[in-house]
């Protein structure tokens, strides 16, 4: 063997021993190797490599045999996208940087849109839950339960409530056309949007009872309802009532320091995941409010506010009066990226103090009472006519 041949088998064998070093390391580590534009990735199956094979194929047919030219991100941006929609679970998915921004800010309570609570059925029909008043959708007559159709034109039926809402935000100042189907009929909003700093938190005192109302639970919630608690308190008030009626959730650890003045130290909700691992979240408040309270409820009660309700109603502080609830027991957690997209993925379903499972079932009032047809689909509702707030009432005064 000449020194050519030999120099070409050493390097042959360093080559060799370099892949299976690498191969060693990835399969005994989990991790991902870069070689330049080239990444090895560690797959836990067959099907799973075959996939991103397959995966990779087909963006190279799109990039060589499509009319258009698209560029890379948009391809994977598409594909993380469907992966998430795979699921078949609406509260699931991948956002880009822009829509991952937006997904944020609805937690803090203050945005750039139109002024509405939205939620979401199981077909991606997205609803009309709560119309601000004094915003866009407030102002032009919005209404409970106007089924959102298009936004600019574009059908947004079955698209689900986040893609929705992403359409109706913008910067202050510029326009939106919403159409909503009403009772069969279509109607077009022509909207501006504007700063939206949501009044979570309303209170007022009504015939020595006081009267807290909370639409959805925000980063602020929990210290506007403190504010107004005491507020109340120092009126020397008799009663408590919470409406938590078309307030379609948020964030559940404001729902929980909500509870920490109502329920003292206790357990308030607790999660479980697809492993069996639990984790309680409990309220750490000294003092339990010693008043009695009712809460009222109804078929757009959901998610936190369930929460919120169900800890109630099993450690016997309060009755809830109204109407079946709407049944989401399942928990999400937000996940920001480096690259600051991000996901939002359902990871675990949640229980009331008592193990009660209420997903796709909802929590049933102590007290059922369904709300005056003349104002089924309204926020503004008379006191008198209100049928739910009087039984409330009737209740705490013990007639």
């Amino acid at each position: 063997m000449d020194r050519g041949q030999r120099k070409k088998l050493i390097v042959i064998a360093v080559i060799a021993l370099i892949v299976t070093n690498i191969l060693t390391f990835c399969l005994t580590t989990g991790a991902n190797v870069a070689l330049g534009n080239k990444v090895i990735l560690n797959v836990d199956s067959t099907e799973m490599a075959d996939g991103l094979k397959k995966l990779v194929s087909l963006k190279g047919h799109i990039d060589k045999e499509y009319y258009k030219d698209i560029d890379d991100t948009t391809l994977m941006e598409g594909a993380m996208k469907g992966m998430f929609e795979s699921t078949g679970d609406p509260y699931s998915g991948y956002y880009t940087e822009e829509e991952f921004q937006k997904l944020m800010e609805s937690s803090t309570g203050t945005y750039s849109g139109i002024g509405v609570v939205v939620t979401e059925d199981e077909s991606g029909t997205t609803t009309v839950v709560t119309p601000y008043k004094n915003t866009p959708a407030g102002d032009a007559g919005m209404q409970i339960g106007d089924k959102i159709v298009k936004v600019n034109g574009e059908d947004v039926s079955g698209k689900g409530s986040e893609y929705t809402v992403s359409l109706m935000r913008g910067d202050p100042g510029t326009a939106v056309e919403v159409t909503v189907s009403r009772d069969g009929q279509e109607q077009t909003f022509n909207l501006t949007r504007k700063s939206i700093d949501t009044p979570t938190v309303e209170s007022r005192v009504i015939d020595g009872i006081g009267y807290l109302s909370i639409s959805e639970f925000t980063n602020k919630t929990s210290e506007d309802f403190n504010a107004e608690l005491e507020n109340l308190l120092s009126q020397n008030i008799t009663g408590l009532i919470i409406d938590l009626r078309y307030n379609g959730g948020g964030v559940v650890t404001s729902a929980v320091a909500v509870a920490d003045r109502l329920l003292g130290d206790t357990t308030v909700v607790y999660t479980v995941d697809k492993n069996g691992n639990r984790k309680d979240y409990t309220s750490t408040g000294e003092v339990k409010l010693d008043l009695p309270i009712t809460v009222l409820v109804n078929e757009g009660t959901a998610s936190s506010s369930e929460i919120l309700s169900g800890a109630i109603q099993d450690t016997g502080a309060g009755q809830l009066i109204g109407t079946q609830t709407f049944g989401k027991g399942i928990v999400q957690e937000v996940v920001p990226l480096k690259d600051k997209s991000g996901y939002k993925l359902t990871n675990a379903e949640y229980f009331t103090p008592n193990g009660r499972n209420i997903n796709e079932k909802g929590l049933t009032p102590d007290v059922e009472v369904s709300q005056n047809e003349a104002y089924k689909n309204t926020l503004n509702v008379p006191e008198d006519q209100d049928l739910q707030l009087q039984k409330a009432i009737e209740i705490l005064k013990g007639k």
